[in-house]
């Protein structure tokens, strides 16, 4: 997941190492992505050609290293948006961040992505229903239970509107 958010942060802008570390952090609710997970993968999409390196100086005399998303890039991330399995439909931030780039892709992925969030939510659904019907009623767990339902009743009604969004206009 780290490799796609940083790929996808490319896409706005030329950036160096520090801002993407910062950039991913904010998405994944942390203040900044370790080095160790970033630098890496940086290293390894150069290698792949999907980000090109420029190195630049920096104001303290130090060299600055500035990336870029190529072409290839830019289709290897795509290409990774575009499957998206059952395991996905599971993973809040990987459902999200093909939503948040929704406009890269067409309307047939949009659809598929969507399709299967629904089924992923609908059995979740289901399940929790079931555990409602066997937990105390007013006990704390009967209390966490709702409020997951809520959460989960609340993004199928947000499924419905983005795939009415996404629809094709006639």
């Amino acid at each position: 997941m780290t490799d796609l958010v940083l790929l996808a942060a490319l896409l706005r802008a030329p950036a160096y190492g520090y801002a993407l570390k910062s950039t991913a952090g904010v998405i994944f609710g942390r203040g900044s992505l370790h080095s160790n997970s970033v630098y890496p993968t940086l290293k390894r999409f150069v290698q792949n050609g999907w980000v090109r390196l420029r190195a630049a100086p920096g104001r303290r005399g130090q060299t600055r290293k500035q990336y870029r998303i190529t072409a290839a890039g830019k289709q290897h991330l795509l290409e990774r948006l575009h499957a998206f399995g059952k395991q996905d439909a599971a993973d809040d931030s990987a459902f999200l961040l093909r939503v948040a780039l929704f406009d890269l892709l067409p309307q047939s992925a949009r659809t598929t992505i969507i399709a299967a969030r629904a089924s992923f939510l609908k059995a979740r659904s289901d399940q929790l229903a079931q555990l409602a019907e066997e937990t105390q009623t007013r006990s704390f767990s009967a209390a966490v239970l709702a409020r997951v339902r809520q959460q989960v009743d609340d993004e199928q009604r947000w499924i419905r509107q983005l795939a009415q969004q996404s629809a094709p206009r006639k």
